[in-house]
């Protein structure tokens, strides 16, 4: 379990690495996301919690697209959609919100915990791209000309780069 040990940016330029030999844009892909993509780590619990009443277990993508609309529940009144990863035994795929003070907002993985860091289920590092709302709402709606089973930022990187992965 290699992975393990390792932060998240190592994480990735592993998956730099693995796709170095393949004849696919996948290593491009990873490349371009270490460069645009940025570590966050600090949680903002309290928000966190209050979106995550309505919030669905496994299904980050579609509780962080709901809560972006939900500021009126929050102090926060910006909130940024983020797709990358975050570390907790493993580095999983994972979607979350920035809010103005570059907070990490993640409903997902603030459903069942409490205010104890004993008990929380939160990553313990974040990294991500920021996916401009207009875009994101284009990637969402438009099913016939993005692929749905993609995650939301190599559609991204395929819009700005003009690249199929």
């Amino acid at each position: 379990m290699w992975w393990c040990s390792m932060n998240l940016e190592e994480y990735i330029n592993t998956m730099i690495e693995m796709h170095a030999d393949h004849n696919d844009n996948m290593h491009d892909y990873f490349k371009w996301f270490l460069r645009n993509s940025r570590i966050y780590n600090t949680i903002n619990r309290e928000e966190s919690k209050i979106l995550s009443k309505n919030a669905i277990i496994k299904e980050c993508y579609n509780n962080c697209f709901k809560s972006l609309h939900d500021t009126y529940k929050i102090k926060s009144k910006v909130l940024k959609y983020i797709e990358g990863y975050t570390m907790s035994l493993i580095p999983i795929e994972h979607a979350f919100l920035i809010n103005e003070n570059n907070e990490i907002i993640d409903p997902t993985l603030a459903i069942n915990t409490k205010y104890d860091k004993r008990s929380e289920r939160y990553g313990s590092e974040y990294i991500g791209i920021t996916i401009p709302n207009d875009l994101l709402l284009q990637f969402r709606s438009n099913t016939t000309k993005y692929n749905q089973y993609l995650p939301i930022p190599f559609l991204y990187y395929q819009e700005i780069e003009g690249k199929d992965l």
